[in-house]
């Protein structure tokens, strides 16, 4: 008997990037953060492999928001 691995995933919230893309964020099994484009077009709508996946409970997760508000100082900056 094959068992395959069930992964819950919930949306979080998407961003509009234009008529075709959006950036999602989803939680995957309580754990980890997805950020991916999904695409919608005649031949193809849903996930690409353009994206990311990471543990929320690790380091990674603090530096990633960390990176992120280095980003915002950026973009005040300049914007």
């Amino acid at each position: 008997m094959n068992k395959t691995n069930q992964t819950e995933q919930e949306e979080i919230g998407r961003i509009k990037l234009s008529d075709t893309q959006d950036l999602v964020a989803s939680l995957v099994d309580n754990e980890k953060l997805d950020l991916r484009i999904f695409v919608k077009s005649d031949s193809y709508t849903g996930a690409t492999k353009r994206g990311f996946r990471f543990y929320l409970f690790d380091n990674n997760w603090i530096e990633f928001k960390e990176l992120i508000n280095k980003v915002d100082k950026v973009y005040n900056k300049i914007g």
